[in-house]
């Protein structure tokens, strides 16, 4: 098993469209091992509060073959609306550095191509 169960209010179901904006999806938010900063509780506390859609978090076995702990943080659409709202919530929470996106039909049809870059939204989001 490579990843926990998804967390969910609203029992989140990834949705496989035509094409990838209609699609959902996710950003991908690199942890370290250990998890000092406790960026996941912070990340579990929203999914679980409705602050966003849904996460899910690699198990042992996947940080293994990649290194570090990874983070899915989901979005309804891959939209840049619905995208960029999720990543205001992951910066509020105390996400940082450059974040990758990507739609769940590229997962699902086993391509290894973002939609998106923290970087193409950072001038949409509010400074603190």
């Amino acid at each position: 098993m490579l990843w926990f169960p998804t967390l969910s209010k609203s029992g989140f179901r990834s949705i496989i469209c035509d094409n990838d904006e209609l699609s959902t999806g996710k950003w991908l938010v690199p942890l370290a091992v250990p998890d000092i900063g406790g960026i996941w509780e912070e990340i579990e506390d929203a999914a679980v509060e409705g602050r966003i859609l849904a996460a899910k978090k690699s198990t042992h076995e996947l940080v293994r073959i990649i290194g570090h702990n990874l983070a899915c943080v989901y979005c309804s659409a891959s939209d840049p609306d619905a995208v960029a709202e999720t990543l205001r919530t992951l910066r509020e929470i105390g996400v940082d550095g450059e974040l990758k996106y990507k739609s769940d039909l590229a997962t699902f049809d086993g391509r290894e191509e973002y939609l998106y870059s923290s970087s193409e939204f950072e001038t949409l989001l509010p400074r603190p």
